[in-house]
């Protein structure tokens, strides 16, 4: 008899127990049930434009259920659309130590930190940017979770940003690819992929991301222009130009592009004939003239290159680059000793101008005269501009023309490790290593000089290579 009664009373207690679990499991369920119901209505009520009654409804749905975490990250994204900033951040840091693992939190704090990061001006110190940017990124990667689907635009769009604002290119990529790939023809993200590749160093996609949108979205023609510029797409380029002119016709900006697009091609007539169709356009920019000038030269009609140039000098005597322009004219038709005039003329009314006290002492040195006032010339303008590396190149011509082999290499060596696709300071290294008897070293100097940009005699480099090997040790 005693264990059957004990049987009885544990039975009983056991009853007791699921009745109250059930009870328990009621009373949450419909704790839930109504906090569920209050944020269905907050969102009714909201897109009414009944805020206030949205907020209460709310607050309800908190008092049904304190402990839930999506309660609390849903009136944070609340006040985020009113732009409640602080009430936002309070709510969704809340939402994280119910549960910090909710994606809708962490979402509302990356974009109201990378709001922050815009926000910041440059007086800001480096250091309180790039912790408030990874911030930014470490919640914005939680609200991601690794998933690529059903992850809002504007997610990956603000990760896009932060990722090229701290340098990490492969992330940028990734998640300008994201927003692409929702969006295949949105402009701005196109434009914020191809900068993200252009940051990574594939100048090739950040072009074919453009290229595939811009028959519709002319917009992007001036930036896809500038990327296959300066991945020597010269043609394209011009091409590219010509679209953006279509739609900004009197920009002189994107007039003056596509001119040196079409003069870097070497398409000397059409450079010409757009820069003196720019220059009746707008007779105040001196660019114009300048590049028609340029272009007409290089045509070989020298004669018609001076007859524009000249007027426009003598019309602005104080415009340093004119007066420069006409200076290297003069020099490149063998009249350097015009070309000199020119120069003091100009430096007698502006004598602290780097530039103009660069071009006469390079001048100067060049022609193999005046040789102390042509390193003391360039020494001024390395003053005023300390380490440039064509001021560099200028004072170590001087020294080698006037037979100091130290001084000179002292200079040039910096000049040609900062400009190694220049043409002419190559060449003038390799002059330089090959009067000291550093033949091979000298070979290699004039061979970048040959791959570089141009603008000195290839058949004389080539001749002084030949002899080079003739004399290198073997």
């Amino acid at each position: 008899m005693p264990s059957t009664v004990t049987l009885t009373f544990a039975s009983c207690r056991l009853a007791s127990v699921v009745v109250l679990l059930l009870v328990m499991g009621s009373l949450v369920e419909a704790q839930t049930r109504d906090a569920y119901f209050e944020f269905l209505m907050a969102r009714r009520f909201e897109a009414q434009g009944e805020h206030t009654a949205a907020r209460e409804a709310l607050e309800r749905a908190v008092a049904a259920d304190p402990e839930s975490a999506a309660v609390r990250a849903g009136i944070a994204s609340f006040e985020l659309r009113r732009n409640e900033r602080d009430d936002a951040e309070r709510e969704a840091l809340l939402a994280l130590r119910l549960d910090d693992a909710n994606g809708e939190a962490h979402s509302v704090l990356g974009v109201l930190y990378a709001a922050d990061v815009e926000a910041m001006n440059v007086q800001r110190p480096r250091t309180h940017v790039d912790a408030r940017a990874q911030q930014a990124i470490d919640h914005l990667e939680q609200a991601t979770g690794g998933e690529t689907f059903g992850i809002g635009i504007q997610i990956y769009y603000s990760l896009g940003q932060l990722y090229v604002r701290t340098g990490d290119a492969a992330k940028a990529v990734d998640a300008f690819l994201h927003v692409v790939d929702q969006n295949p023809t949105s402009a701005q993200g196109r434009l914020s992929l191809a900068r993200a590749y252009v940051l990574a160093d594939d100048l090739n996609s950040a072009i074919e991301a453009l290229a595939v949108i811009v028959d519709n979205e002319p917009r992007v023609a001036s930036t896809l222009a500038q990327y296959q510029m300066r991945a020597g797409r010269l043609a394209d380029a011009a091409e590219s130009y010509t679209r953006a002119l279509a739609v900004e016709p009197t920009s002189r900006g994107l007039k003056f592009r596509r001119i040196a697009a079409f003069f870097n091609n070497h398409d000397f007539a059409q450079a010409a004939e757009f820069a003196a169709e720019a220059q009746a356009q707008h007779p105040g920019d001196l660019r114009f003239p300048r590049l028609r000038a340029r272009a007409l030269f290089e045509n070989g009609d020298s004669v018609q290159a001076l007859t524009i140039l000249e007027p426009a000098a003598r019309a602005h005597p104080t415009d340093a680059a004119t007066q420069l322009a006409l200076a290297d004219l003069y020099n490149d038709l063998g009249r350097d000793e015009e070309a000199e005039q020119i120069l003091r003329r100009y430096l007698a009314t502006t004598p602290a101008d780097s530039q103009a006290l660069n071009h006469l002492g390079y001048l100067l040195a060049d022609h193999g005269r005046a040789l102390d006032e042509a390193i003391r010339l360039v020494e001024l303008a390395l003053v005023a501009e300390p380490g440039n590396p064509s001021y560099l190149d200028s004072l170590g011509w001087a020294h080698f023309r006037r037979g100091d082999l130290g001084e000179a290499e002292k200079y040039l060596m910096p000049a040609a490790e900062q400009l190694p696709d220049n043409s002419v300071v190559q060449n003038h290294l390799g002059d330089v290593l090959a009067e000291q008897g550093r033949w091979l070293d000298a070979i290699a100097a004039w061979t970048r000089a040959l791959d570089g940009d141009g603008g000195i005699d290839t058949a004389a480099v080539e001749e002084k290579i030949r002899d080079a090997r003739s004399r290198a040790p073997r």
